[in-house]
């Protein structure tokens, strides 16, 4: 029954999470309609700071809740379980507080010296109070993932986003008149109390639970040194992550400016690629992010019971689907770029962007699932060192190459780093694992498909925009076309194959 829960909470959490990252691209959509692509520039350098922030404030201890109450309550340690909730909770306090603090008190130097941009400053001070919020509720919602109430979470973080956005939408047009500075203080404020109401629902949530802290005669220990053995090594990694990806977001912008480009230009770029190009041809990953978050858990549990078959099984069958997935990403941005652009941003130049950087769109989704696929595999120390050499090599072609050649530096280090890190990754996966990698069924006959119906399709929009005057319409039926011919392609190449699906597979993984 305690499987069966798992496997109901994780389709809850999925859902929940595809319907954020919906609601969350049109609220970008709203955004760069009202921001402009210098305003989104603005607001994703905020963000870069701020998520340090978070990472420090936060410091890896849901994830030490989660693990430790779950493993304290199989134990029927039930004090212990109460008291790493309580303990978590305090150490939240304090780091949320500190990292609150320190945003608060150098906010100035953070706008005006290490981002370059005087006019985050307002926003980061607006973002501060929100550090020590966001550590507390975190504590909750590990708490929530380790006894499997996964709903609750779930819903929180629906509601919060739905807060958040008509905050935004009350207070923009009071903003906004007096300059892209306020507009994007505006969007802090309403993250702020997006995470003002996250604690509040997560709390009244857990004061109406019914416990499963049952009473215990045996005192509790100290759990404080066992959460920071947990919540230490997985910061320290975010940190550095978390700090590499910073420097790198912060210095595209200044780069550009000694490359010869206005600060508005620059800013303008920098916006268009990080808070519109990018989050659109990440999209299509969350119904793939929901499949992995499915699947492998999986791979853990037959990799612990050292069944090697099933695990290469799993493994095999998950990169194929992203693989194809990624093609078929590929063959839709490709054919239709200006026409999703307009749809979505109303700007041409965003569709330029989006068909030249959709080719590196299979191995980011290839990195997203082959990094999960070696955490499951306890693999986490080689991911760490393959991000850190991919950062470190960004960092480099950012700061020594942008000045030279310019945006185009940037493009090289983006296809350049992710094209290695996916290398990188494949080849320990290899090492570590049964699995063949089908060059021909996974990549070859998939890009024959994408190219054949990416092709047909764009025949088929023509046809439409001759009859129709609704270029919406035209779009999305070319792309269910494109979609259709491309599966077509992959059976009539064998490159999918339905009589191989084991149903009795199908029926375990559910199952577990």
């Amino acid at each position: 029954m305690r499987t069966k829960n798992i496997i109901v909470g994780t389709l809850i959490l999925t859902a929940a999470t595809t319907i954020v990252r919906v609601v969350g691209m049109l609220f970008r959509i709203y955004l760069a309609n009202t921001l402009g692509a210098e305003g989104i520039g603005l607001y994703q350098l905020i963000l870069s700071i701020y998520m340090l922030m978070v990472t420090f404030a936060t410091s890896g201890i849901r994830v030490a809740v989660s693990r430790l109450i779950s493993e304290e309550l199989v134990l029927r340690n039930y004090a212990n379980a109460k008291k790493v909730l309580n303990q978590s909770i305090v150490l939240s306090v304090f780091t949320g507080f500190v990292s609150a603090f320190v945003m608060y008190y150098f906010a100035d130097y953070m706008g005006s010296t290490f981002l370059n941009d005087e006019r985050t400053t307002l926003s980061i001070l607006y973002l501060a109070p929100s550090l020590p919020l966001i550590a507390v509720s975190n504590c909750y919602k590990g708490y929530f993932y380790a006894v499997g109430k996964i709903a609750k979470p779930a819903i929180t973080q629906v509601a919060e986003q739905m807060i958040r956005i008509l905050v935004i939408f009350l207070i923009m047009d009071s903003y906004l008149p007096k300059g892209l500075e306020y507009g994007c203080a505006a969007v802090s404020i309403g993250m702020t109390i997006e995470e003002l109401f996250s604690l509040v629902l997560t709390w009244l949530f857990y004061i109406f639970e019914k416990k499963p802290f049952k009473r215990s005669s045996v005192k509790a220990d100290n759990m404080v040194f066992k959460i920071l053995g947990i919540s230490l090594p997985l910061s320290a990694t975010s940190y550095l992550n978390a700090i590499l990806r910073t420097v790198e977001n912060t210095m595209i912008p200044a780069r550009l400016l000694i490359y010869g480009l206005s600060a508005e230009t620059a800013m303008s770029l920098y916006g268009m690629i990080k808070g519109m190009v990018l989050p659109i041809l990440f999209f299509p990953s969350s119904f793939l992010t929901s499949l992995s978050s499915i699947l492998i858990p999986s791979v853990a549990g037959d990799n612990a019971a050292a069944n090697e078959k099933k695990v290469s099984g799993t493994l095999s069958k998950v990169l194929h689907f992203t693989a194809i997935s990624g093609v078929l990403v590929v063959a839709v941005f490709v054919a239709f770029p200006n026409e999703i652009a307009i749809a979505v941003y109303n700007d041409v130049q965003v569709g330029l962007m989006i068909k030249v950087i959709s080719y590196v769109c299979p191995f980011m989704y290839l990195n997203m699932v082959i990094s999960s696929m070696l955490n499951a595999l306890g693999e986490q120390m080689h991911s760490f060192r393959v991000n850190i050499i991919e950062s470190a090599l960004k960092i480099s072609i950012i700061y020594f190459f942008v000045p030279v050649y310019g945006f185009n530096a940037y493009l090289f280090a983006l296809f350049l780093t992710t094209i290695l890190n996916t290398i990188m990754y494949l080849t320990r996966l290899l090492q570590v694992s049964c699995i063949v990698f089908d060059i021909s069924n996974w990549i070859f006959k998939p890009v024959a498909a994408g190219a054949a119906a990416g092709f047909l399709s764009k025949f088929s929009y023509n046809i439409f925009i001759m009859n129709s005057s609704n270029n919406i319409f035209s779009l999305i039926s070319s792309i269910i076309i494109l979609m259709l011919l491309y599966l077509i392609g992959l059976i009539f190449t064998r490159s999918v194959n339905f009589s191989s699906i084991n149903i009795n597979e199908i029926k375990r993984l559910i199952k577990r």
